[in-house]
């Protein structure tokens, strides 16, 4: 991971946050929980470690990372949605919570637009297509035809 970009996306992480204007004076007067829709090990929870850990000592505070795996990220999600909004409960969402899932066209127990506010990017995963060398397809329409 990039520690450079770590410590902007915490930078950045910390100026929205910093900057409820209700909770100005006394955010945060305890820990803040950071839910993680994927298991524990995997990509994302590991990015979630390394940000709340910079989070948290920038904040003063706890960051708490708690996974909530399930159904594509559906069940943390919903967790998150149905949270007070009062910023101690933060979701590392994913374009498979707020992307892909929702275009699926399913019924989701959450609106990805209107169930949350983002507060800042805090990274790029990309996505790459592969196959095998022996593979007669070089490009993406040839391996859909």
């Amino acid at each position: 991971m990039n520690t450079r970009r770590t410590l902007l996306c915490t930078a950045l992480a910390s100026a929205a946050l910093a900057a409820v204007p209700a909770q100005a004076q006394t955010y945060p007067s305890k820990p803040i929980r950071l839910v993680v829709p994927f298991p524990a090990g995997g990509a994302t929870d590991i990015f979630a470690r390394a940000v709340s850990q910079k989070l948290g000592e920038r904040l003063g505070t706890t960051i708490v990372v708690d996974n909530k795996p399930g159904a594509g990220g559906t069940i943390g999600s919903d967790i998150v949605a149905k949270a007070a909004p009062d910023g101690y409960t933060l979701l590392l969402a994913t374009s498979s919570t707020h992307s892909i899932g929702p275009s699926f066209g399913g019924r989701l127990p959450y609106d990805a637009v209107a169930d949350f506010t983002p507060i800042a990017h805090v990274g790029n995963a990309p996505s790459i297509m592969l196959v095998p060398n022996s593979s007669p397809a070089k490009t993406v329409k040839e391996w859909v035809d």
